[in-house]
């Protein structure tokens, strides 16, 4: 069966299969959340700087302890999804998160650390039970559009919170930015409990450790999962290196933060367009050609970064193209799930999918790190020609039938 043959065409649905109500609900909640969230993340680290006295290499262990948290708490979700279901994960997870906006009361560094890890907990709980949430919500025809608009919600709310965040940290001090941010956080927990749509997608059997040890072995066992991890993993590395080294190489280069700082503002306003449009695209023919022309694009950005390393230009316009394949395919991730795993698994799939995510970002922020110090164009030919094996595993998963649909829809609920 062909790649094309293979990859069921998307109609446009009705309004009332396409559960925009219960998904706006939840797009907002996001977008509320990390208004909150993402300027949090930039200010946590220079929190820890200025008022605690902190060195980098501490720094970077605190961050570091968060994704591995963040990790573990991805692989339990899924048992906490199918016990609780997909609504009270978000909740739980908004309300973990919120307790972290705490650290700017706290001067001990393990209370610190502590709700950094906290945090970093919540945080994965938000993504399994948002991912699982809007899979379940969203019939074909409309999951790649909505997965986009899931996606922007969090770059919208990181745009919005920014400057919020410096003008009161700027007047007013850190402390007086961490309250805002905790009252923030109650509103997102009782807009997520309050009006999101309760599924009903969780049993009433308890789940044990030892089952859920069983289900993600069972799961890893699964031939569309293992490539599912290739396919999340290999441009995952990629784009750890290039949020990492772009910024740094720009600014050695230039001297000039305002140089930095335009390459983040369009490479911002780029992906979110190129978000788009894959979700688009995926709606209309599919998931499968979206996914080999992203892949596509991140080797060739990796062959033009070797090349212009050494250019601020080549650096500028590359690493912006790079950024948007890479956020193309985190919106597509939510199509190839539901293209190929049954709806009761995709809790735990998610799970395992971001608990990849999680360590890949950190494996290629420290392969490139390492990698740069022998040549800099180097990790970008490197990590950047990974992506082939990845087009591969894409045209071997797509030659599958997608995956009837084994649950009922929400409004069957």
């Amino acid at each position: 069966m062909s790649l094309i043959d293979s990859d069921t065409q998307r109609q446009p649905l009705r309004s009332e299969n396409a559960a925009w109500q219960p998904a706006m609900v939840l797009i907002l909640a996001q977008m509320a959340n990390d208004i909150r969230g993402m300027p949090q993340f930039a200010f946590f680290l220079i929190y820890l700087q200025e008022q605690l006295g902190l060195a980098p290499v501490t720094i970077s262990t605190i961050v570091a302890g968060g994704q591995i948290a963040g990790t573990v708490a991805a692989l339990l979700g899924g048992a906490l999804t199918a016990r609780l279901g997909s609504k009270w994960v978000i909740v739980c997870g908004f309300l973990l998160a919120g307790v972290s906006s705490l650290v700017f009361q706290m001067h001990g560094f393990w209370w610190v650390t502590l709700l950094w890890l906290i945090g970093g907990s919540g945080g994965s709980l938000i993504t399994v039970g948002g991912s699982s949430y809007l899979t379940r919500l969203s019939a074909h025809g409309a999951l790649g559009i909505l997965a986009a608009l899931y996606a922007l919600s969090m770059t919208a709310g990181g745009a919005i919170g920014h400057p919020i965040a410096g003008i009161l940290i700027e007047r007013y001090g850190f402390g007086t930015f961490g309250w805002v941010a905790i009252a923030l956080a109650i509103v997102t927990v009782l807009m997520a409990a309050r009006w999101l749509t309760n599924l009903h997608d969780y049993t009433t059997e308890p789940v044990s450790l030892h089952r859920f040890g069983g289900n993600i072995l069972l799961l890893l066992r699964q031939r569309q999962v293992q490539l599912l991890i290739g396919l999340r993993g290999l441009p995952t590395l990629y784009y750890g290196m290039l949020t990492v080294l772009i910024p740094l190489l720009i600014n050695d280069l230039s001297g000039n933060k305002v140089t930095v700082a335009a390459y983040g503002t369009t490479s911002l306003i780029v992906a979110s367009v190129a978000q788009l449009l894959a979700g688009k695209v995926a709606d209309r023919w599919g998931a499968a050609r979206p996914t080999l022309v992203a892949y596509t694009i991140l080797i060739v950005t990796g062959l033009g970064l070797f090349l212009g390393a050494r250019s601020v230009a080549g650096l500028f316009v590359f690493g912006v193209l790079g950024i948007a394949a890479a956020w193309s395919l985190s919106t597509l991730l939510y199509v190839w799930v539901a293209d190929g795993i049954a709806k009761e698994e995709h809790p735990a799939t998610f799970g395992l999918l971001h608990a990849v995510w999680s360590l890949c970002m950190i494996g290629g922020a420290l392969l490139g790190g390492w990698l740069v110090r022998l040549t800099p164009g180097l990790p970008f030919l490197v990590l950047g020609l990974v992506n082939v094996g990845a087009c591969f595993l894409a045209i071997i998963y797509y030659r599958h039938k997608p995956v009837a649909e084994t649950m009922p829809s929400p409004q069957s609920i």
